[in-house]
């Protein structure tokens, strides 16, 4: 599944990256809907411009929870999309690359001392190259992206029109 996200929902668009949702930044002009790329298969269209409404595309979702965690579980619920369509922390949250599996050795000089001692997973990103490896960042990201996933398990509120 892939998201085409306007251009202020970029905090919305990592936290899609990090779900492993392929999500491209873009800016989406409602005075030139021309511009707007044709509707694709599996792909969405996420803004906040209500006026979005107006034209009545079958690919587009105007979003209203003010809040990119909001935004993200508006996304889950309307998609009716479960633990099973996440691929958590595969995706690059910076430049929306897949993430490559990274030799220790290759990482030596790239990262901290403390970080090279006391950890043995590390990935790259083809793209920007960060490196990215399982430190305590990804327990507050999973925590979040679980929280999620129970609220849509348990029904939560129903997603706004």
């Amino acid at each position: 599944m892939n998201f085409l996200v306007d251009q202020p929902l970029g905090a919305l668009a990592k936290w899609l990256r990090f779900c492993g949702f392929d999500a491209t930044l873009m800016r989406l002009a409602l005075d030139k809907p021309g511009s707007w790329p044709p509707p694709r298969p599996q792909t969405h269209i996420l803004t906040r411009q209500a006026a979005a409404h107006r034209l009545k595309r079958p690919d587009l979702m105007v979003l209203a929870a003010p809040d990119s965690e909001g935004q993200l579980q508006e996304v889950l619920q309307r998609l009716r999309l479960s633990a099973r369509d996440l691929k958590p922390l595969t995706r690059c949250g910076h430049c929306n690359d897949l993430l490559a599996p990274l030799h220790r050795d290759q990482v030596q000089g790239r990262v901290s001392e403390h970080v090279f001692l006391h950890h043995r997973l590390f990935y790259e990103c083809p793209g920007c190259l960060r490196v990215y490896w399982p430190g305590s960042h990804i327990r507050g990201i999973t925590g979040t992206l679980r929280d999620h996933m129970a609220q849509l398990e348990d029904g939560g509120p129903d997603p706004p029109k």
